[in-house]
């Protein structure tokens, strides 16, 4: 041992610390080490645990459903999407020229059951109650809007007068569609008939005045389904196909369309509307209330604008 400690010390090398003292040294050392890994491994744990915790939370919130979220992605604000699931999808539109089979209800000549669904499903439109909060998201002046009291409608004292701006552009749809009626009515076809009284279609469409100068309705109905059509998002490609019989490529107008349940829709907005005949009878006018301007009501006026 003594030589070995002399040569060690010839060579220059001189050990700092015993042997003894340096086993207990790298013991020591070994010990520091063993309980910082120990730390270290329960703080990973816990944040392994937080993590994973926080990818289920998320994950949950993420798998509840939001209502009709797709057309909220695309619309501007509506009540309905809170009301109702419109079960958005993907569907096919015909656009077959001369289609085989049941035919819509648009493409139906007329006929009492046809007309039935017209006049009381399709261009018929009811009055809604909805929130003074919801006119304001909708970006309009709830002071003008009419109000359905409390003590007449049982509804509280936040309930106002509002409609589905859909089947108003069906009403025009159809006032489109009653002048081409001459066209069957000349073949022998029966006109289609107007199931509910003027009464009523007009007061519910909010113009008691606009079948007394149907120039202007036609031409206002016109003018509504063109901006409407104008500013959907619609831009779907319509193919044009070699077809039997036919020199030119012809188009296939069945194109695939993203559609709500249009006839779960129907059924909930005679649900969710209030009683017609009692809206009719009540929903005049009181003195006091704040009006909003009227536009030009002067059918004289209107045309000499547009010459």
């Amino acid at each position: 041992m003594v030589v070995q400690d002399f040569a060690k010390r010839f060579r220059g090398y001189v050990p700092l610390v015993s042997a003894t003292t340096a086993s207990a040294g790298t013991a020591h050392s070994n010990g520091r080490w063993s309980r910082a890994f120990i730390v270290m491994s329960i703080s990973n744990m816990v944040l392994f645990l937080m993590t994973a915790s926080m990818m289920t939370s998320l994950g949950i919130r993420s798998q509840k459903r939001v209502l009709n979220a797709e057309l909220r992605a695309t619309s501007s604000y509506t009540p309905i999407y809170d009301m109702i699931d419109l079960e958005p999808s993907i569907r096919r539109i015909n656009g077959t020229v001369m289609p085989a089979g049941k035919l819509s209800i648009a493409r139906q000549f007329p006929n009492p059951a046809a007309d039935a669904i017209w006049t009381q499903d399709i261009e018929l439109i009811r009055p809604i109650p909805v929130t003074r909060e919801q006119i304001i998201k909708m970006g309009k002046d709830p002071d003008t809007v009419a109000k359905l009291e409390d003590d007449v409608w049982g509804l509280g004292d936040d309930a106002y007068v509002a409609a589905l701006d859909l089947f108003h552009n069906l009403h025009c749809l159809n006032v489109v569609l009653d002048p081409l009626s001459s066209i069957g009515a000349s073949s022998g076809l029966k006109i289609r008939g107007k199931g509910v009284d003027l009464l009523t279609r007009t007061i519910t469409a909010d113009a008691t005045k606009e079948d007394s100068m149907p120039e202007i309705h036609l031409n206002h109905c016109v003018d509504i389904l063109f901006q409407h059509i104008s500013c959907s998002n619609n831009l779907n490609l319509v193919t044009r196909h070699w077809t039997e019989g036919l020199e030119y490529p012809f188009p296939d107008f069945s194109i695939q369309a993203h559609c709500i349940n249009f006839e779960k829709l129907t059924e909930w907005h005679k649900e969710a509307s209030v009683d017609l005949k009692k809206y009719l009878r009540v929903m005049k006018k009181p003195p006091g209330v704040k009006e909003r301007l009227t536009e030009v009501w002067h059918p004289e006026e209107w045309f000499e604008r547009q010459n």
